[in-house]
Formats: structure tokens, C-alpha cells, sequence
């Protein structure tokens, strides 16, 4: 009897299901976490100012890894905190696990483990941490052992190299402006220059006449923002959104706080005590809202599988196409990658011959590039020029011909370049531009 499988068919919809749903698993787990260490109410406000955060709400809906280390993050924290609650080895076990799988999502996944663990262990004091160690060891290993074992077994491949896949961001140039370049996209600066002041007082205030969980709040965010430069090249703002549920925490606290007078402001005066909390809550709400709401408003249209549709109407089912990862999405209408970022640091020679390997046979052609998040800003009318160090814009250049352009209003301009691997290629150089 022969059997006959019919694949899902992929959507947009399909690949955001598992990141809405991780989504809510942090929010759920974010609200009984804050409920054991504070109470209802300040669990409550947590859980909803995380929700309307248009970083968590960007991340939450994205087919990326951010949303899932956030999740799984909390998972641990909380795991943890049940552990020091209650000593059940169970739990313990269950804490390395989240922990294994957290680290598995992503790298900073890893950074975010360690960040959690040394706030929780340096602020929780408990005489259990020994017996912790030992069990959330065992969950942590049984769940990173096969990833292991597939990297010792991969790397016997002369091409593979671990090493470089995983290359620390202390070897890239200029760390300290590419952090200032991600903080000032995470804040769309100068637009959201309120929350980060709100940030910052927040985590400041968490240090004084607070409680250890405050601190271990302030600990984990501190440990973070500190080690993902050294431990990332890219420089990508989201991956700062997974701060987000720890500063709400640190925001929420602060206005709790200065609500009850914990944190005196100019004396013992209640209605400034009011006009300042009351003030600091109406900032972060009405941005955040109107960042969602412009979000929404300006992409509600957009409509990705038209594009999808048009290129592959050009280039055909058997067409090999390189272009910005975002058109993997139409990998079942034409044979789409792998994709080389950029040719930084390799000899274009080489970039080169790598292409021809794969043997593409189109470029598509846009006129964003992979950077810092641009917000609200309108895709430009026309395709600039060739950009310097784009593969892909060298590529059309020199072994292309353009078969196809149209923009799309949301989307911008795009080209389909064909390209013919016949053209004689020499340069050992960058070329000039």
C-alpha cells in the first residue's frame, strides 16, 4: 500500500504562529513570576506594559528566534524561583532543561541564561543553590548533548568552520559605535528618547531601598547589555527587546514605589508623588500606543505573497534565486539560496566562485538592505545606485541583466537581474564603484 503525504502549505500566518504563541507564554509565565515576588496588581501592570511595548510586540509576530529565548528565558527564571521555594529536584531539572532550550533558540539565548542565572544566585541567597547546580546540570546537558555531538560530526567537513560561525563581536571594529548605532535604533531616536529616560531611571531606582528581587530584575538586564556586544557582530536593535519584560518590571516597581512612598521625591508630598507617577505611566502608554497604532496603520495593507507572486513569475519553479532572506518565504515557487550576507573581509574572488557554485541563476534586487531598523520611513521611489560592498549589487553589475523591475508600495522598488556566468571575471580587487 503506498501512502501519500501532502506538505502544509507555508504562509506568513504559518511561520508567526509559533512566535504569537511563544509570545503568550512569556507574558503568562512574566505575570507568575512578578505575582510570587510582588502581588497581583503589580504582576497585572507588568504583564500589560510588556504587552503594548512595540519592540515585544514587533519580536512577538515575527518568524525569528528572539521571541523564543525571551520566553524560555522567563521559564528558567521562574523555574529557579520555584526551585528556591520549594527544593524539588524535579524543578531543578526542569530549570536546566529551560535552560538547554533557551540556549539552543540563539546565542544571545546563552547570554541570557548566564545573565539570569548570576542575578538569581547573587541575589536569591538560598543554601539549595548547590543542589540546584547539580540537577539544572543534568536537564542543561541532556538537552545540549545532541546539538554537540551534531557540531563535532559537522565540523569534520573541511568547509565547516565553528569557529568562524560563531566569531565573538570583540573582533569586530568600532564595538562601542555599533552599541550606540543599536540603542539609537532600539529608542528610534530621537522619537522614543522619553522611554529611554524612563529606562534608565528605572533601573537606577532599582538599586536603592529595594528588594533583592529588584535587584536581581536590575542584575540580569545589566549582564545582558554588557555581554552582547562582546558575544554578537550584528548589531540589530531587536535583540535589545529582550530587556523589554525586565525593564517594565523595573518601570512598574518605580511608579509602585513612588505611589507608596518607597522612593521620596522632594519630601513627603503625595499629590507629586501622584503627578509623577501618573505622569511617567501616560508617557510610556501613549508612545507605546501610538508606535503600535502607526505600525499597524502603515503595513496593514502590505502584502508580501503579491511580491513573492510577481517574481516568480518571472524566474520560474526551477530558477535558482540570491536575494534578501525575506524571499525565502517563497522557497515552494522557485529554488531560493543559500544566502552570503556580504563579502566583508573575503577576497571578491572567492565571494564570487561560492556564487557560482550554487550556480543562481537571478539576483532580486531591493532597495533595503540588512541594518538598523528604519521605523515609520517611506520605501524611496526609485532603486539607488550599485552600493559598494552589496554582493548582490556587484553581481548584477557585473554578470546581470535586468529582465524585470516594478515597485511595490510598501515594499519599494525591485529588480530581477539573470545572470550569465559566461562573462569573463578577472578582478582579484574590489572594484571600483
Amino acid at each position: 500500500m503506498r501512502l501519500h503525504f501532502q506538505c502544509c502549505r507555508y504562509s506568513i500566518g504559518a511561520s508567526r504562529i509559533g512566535s504569537v504563541i511563544f509570545g503568550v507564554m512569556a507574558i503568562v509565565i512574566l505575570y507568575s513570576l512578578m505575582r510570587r515576588w510582588f502581588d497581583e496588581k503589580q504582576a497585572f501592570l507588568i504583564g500589560l506594559a510588556t504587552i503594548i511595548h512595540p519592540w515585544f510586540f514587533e519580536v512577538s509576530r515575527r518568524a525569528r528566534p528572539e521571541i523564543y529565548y525571551i520566553a524560555l528565558g522567563l521559564v528558567f527564571l521562574w523555574l529557579m524561583v520555584v526551585f528556591f521555594d520549594t527544593g524539588s529536584r524535579v524543578t531543578g531539572f526542569l530549570a536546566g532543561v529551560a535552560a538547554g532550550l533557551c540556549a539552543l533558540t540563539h546565542p544571545n539565548g546563552l547570554i541570557l541564561v548566564f545573565s539570569i542565572s548570576c542575578g538569581a544566585v547573587v541575589w536569591l541567597r538560598t543554601r539549595a543553590i548547590g543542589r540546584l547546580i547539580a540537577w539544572g546540570s543534568v536537564g542543561f546537558v541532556i538537552v545540549i548533548l545532541p546539538y554537540v555531538i551534531y557540531v563535532f560530526w559537522a565540523i569534520r567537513d573541511p568547509q565547516v568552520s565553528f569557529v568562524e560561525q560563531m566569531q565573538a563581536g570583540m573582533l569586530h571594529s568600532f564595538l562601542v559605535s555599533g552599541e550606540i548605532v543599536r540603542w539609537k535604533s532600539f529608542l528610534q531616536w530621537p522619537k522614543g528618547l522619553p522611554l529611554g529616560v524612563i529606562m534608565v531611571v528605572s533601573w537606577i531606582a532599582a538599586w536603592r531601598r529595594s528588594s533583592a528581587a529588584d535587584k536581581t530584575v536590575a542584575t540580569i538586564i545589566a549582564l545582558f547589555v554588557l555581554i552582547l556586544p562582546f558575544a554578537s557582530v550584528n548589531r540589530t536593535p531587536r535583540y535589545l527587546a529582550t530587556t523589554i519584560p525586565f525593564f517594565n518590571a523595573l518601570m512598574v516597581r518605580l511608579i509602585w514605589r513612588i505611589r507608596a512612598g518607597e522612593v521620596r521625591i522632594w519630601g513627603h508630598r503625595p499629590r507629586l508623588r501622584l503627578a509623577v507617577g501618573t505622569g511617567v505611566a501616560v508617557v510610556y502608554v501613549s508612545i507605546c500606543i501610538t508606535a503600535i497604532s502607526l505600525m499597524l496603520w502603515c503595513l496593514h495593507r502590505a502584502d508580501l505573497q503579491k511580491v513573492i507572486e510577481r517574481v516568480a513569475l518571472v524566474v520560474g519553479p526551477e530558477g535558482r534565486v540570491y536575494g534578501d532572506p525575506i524571499f525565502w518565504v517563497g522557497h515552494n515557487k522557485y529554488r531560493y539560496g543559500p544566502y552570503l550576507i556580504t563579502f566583508e573581509g573575503i577576497p571578491l574572488i572567492d565571494a564570487v566562485k561560492t556564487m557560482r557554485q550554487h550556480d543562481f541563476d537571478y539576483v532580486i534586487r531591493t532597495a533595503w538592505l540588512i541594518g538598523p531598523h528604519k521605523g515609520f520611513a517611506s520605501p524611496p521611489r526609485s532603486m539607488p545606485a550599485f552600493r559598494e560592498g552589496h554582493l548582490g549589487d556587484y553581481l548584477c553589475r557585473r554578470f546581470g541583466t535586468k529582465t524585470d523591475e516594478f515597485r511595490d508600495p510598501y515594499y519599494g522598488p525591485i529588480d530581477i537581474y539573470r545572470l550569465d556566468w559566461n562573462r569573463p571575471f578577472r578582478s582579484r580587487r574590489l572594484p571600483e564603484w
